[in-house]
């Protein structure tokens, strides 16, 4: 299960209403990162398609493919504003490792 705080939801919405695309679905991928084993992105798409895991927030859904689901169970997504502006954070309870960006993590057996 993901965790997508009250925040996290106001500013994907925010951005969906910017950038004229009410509807679009809000996609989180892990990439192979250099600093770590995967990085987190999120990204305004169309729509899920069958290799993806839906999840419902408040009629916001977050899409993921199905295949990176088991490297973020239990993952919190939060948005946060401090003096240097805002980002998304991500607190993933299965990462061993981490970046100090925060975009990146790894998993060590």
């Amino acid at each position: 299960m993901i965790h997508l705080t009250h925040s996290a939801r106001l500013e994907i919405n925010r951005l969906r209403q910017r950038q004229s695309q009410p509807d679009a679905v809000c996609r989180l991928a892990l990439q192979p990162s250099s600093c770590a084993q995967w990085a987190y992105t999120l990204s305004l798409d169309g729509a899920p398609n069958e290799a993806d895991n839906v999840y419902e927030f408040d009629g916001l859904l977050l899409v993921i493919e199905r295949d990176r689901a088991a490297y973020i169970k239990g993952l919190k997504i939060d948005f946060a504003e401090d003096l240097t502006g805002g980002a998304f954070r991500f607190d993933n309870p299965l990462a061993t490792e981490s970046c100090r960006c925060g975009y990146a993590f790894a998993i060590r057996s």
